[in-house]
């Protein structure tokens, strides 16, 4: 799907990170419209086109790379609730190490940074440890599992155009009945996308459409969206026990 329009999917990539770039010189402001604005809007328009493409359509109108935006509304409220619950996740894990950071900036400030270092060193030591070490992993997953479970929720915004809740709701119920496939899948593409990265980035003008690629067709291949016009209860088998029941 994706190779057949790469070299818009590449200019579409180009004119994203051009856009994120300009809008996120602006301070603090920039930042956030960046994260919950316009990189998930812009995604959305990536995944309307994809679907349109296969579904055989194709990629008609270089502008539609912007239809996240009609569904402005619900991709802000679920990028909003996903990231809050992120942001609080990543806060209890510090909070842990409140005391310890407070005092590593008190030690870092101006030139006592220099006198300090043994100080330091030893904070650092403290803060490594066996106990920490598990808690990480432990946030880690959970973020990971926050991503995978809500992997779809723009694909059901923008395809069956669902509120951002519902959506979400789908994406959880959908994700927890194929979730090891899933976490393998997203764990390859993370791989993927991270060696991409190395060449000065430029790779992942190649890699970014093909996680893009990939994701639609995970979720197609579950909900069948590339083949039906409208919604029903026979075109998601995660729905099957729950109608036998």
């Amino acid at each position: 799907m994706v190779s057949k329009y790469l070299g818009y999917y590449i200019l579409g990539a180009v004119l994203t990170f051009a856009i994120g770039i300009g809008v996120g010189i602006i301070p603090i402001v920039g930042g956030i419209a960046n994260n919950l604005v316009l990189s998930p809007c812009l995604m959305g328009g990536a995944i309307y086109i994809t679907w349109r493409i296969s579904k055989g359509i194709g990629w008609t109108d270089f502008g539609d790379m912007f239809k996240g935006f009609n569904f402005l509304g619900p991709i802000v409220i679920s990028t909003l609730i996903q990231t809050s619950i992120t942001v609080i996740l990543m806060i209890l894990f510090f909070l842990n190490y409140l005391d310890q950071i407070i005092e590593l900036f008190r030690l870092g400030q101006g030139s006592d940074v220099f006198t300090n270092q043994e100080e330091i060193k030893d904070l650092f030591i403290q803060m490594v440890n066996p106990e920490s070490v598990i808690l990480f992993v432990i946030l880690m997953f959970a973020l990971m599992l926050i991503s995978v479970i809500w992997a779809f929720k723009t694909h059901f915004i923008i395809i069956y155009k669902m509120q951002a809740w519902p959506a979400m709701d789908m994406s959880r119920r959908l994700a927890t009945h194929n979730l090891l496939p899933l976490i393998g899948l997203f764990i390859v593409l993370g791989f993927i996308v991270l060696i991409s990265a190395i060449p000065c980035g430029i790779g992942l003008l190649f890699s970014l459409p093909l996680v893009i690629g990939t994701t639609y067709s995970a979720f197609a291949q579950i909900t069948q969206c590339d083949r039906a016009d409208e919604m029903n209860e026979d075109m998601f088998d995660f729905m099957a026990e729950n109608k036998q029941q």
